[in-house]
C-alpha cells in the first residue's frame, strides 16, 4: 500500500517512507475503530486506498492550508465504507 499511496501523492523519494507508513497504520486503525469492516481494510480495495491517500495528504507536511478539505473527504469516504455489510464476500 505504501508505494500506491506514494504514487497517488506524487512522492517518488524514499525519505518519507517511515512517516507515510506511520500515517497508513494510524489511518487503518482509525477506520477499524470507526466500523469499517476488517475484510475491506486488509484486502485489495481501491476505496480503502483512496481513504488512506486522503488521510496521508491531510497530514503530510508542516504548512497545509488544505488539511481540512482532505480530512472532510476522508471522513465522508470512511462513513460510506462503514455502511458495507461485513458478512458480504
Amino acid at each position: 500500500m505504501l508505494e500506491q499511496v506514494k504514487a497517488r501523492c506524487g512522492i517518488a523519494v524514499p525519505v518519507y517512507d517511515g512517516e507515510i507508513s506511520g500515517y497508513i497504520e494510524d489511518c487503518l486503525e482509525e477506520m477499524a475503530a470507526a466500523g469499517v469492516p476488517r475484510r475491506l481494510l486488509f484486502g485489495e480495495n481501491s476505496r480503502v486506498l483512496t481513504a488512506v491517500t486522503l488521510y496521508v495528504k491531510a497530514y503530510m507536511g508542516n504548512d497545509r492550508s488544505d488539511t481540512g478539505k482532505y480530512l472532510d473527504l476522508y471522513r465522508k469516504k470512511v462513513f460510506r465504507l462503514t455502511l458495507e455489510d461485513d458478512d458480504v464476500e
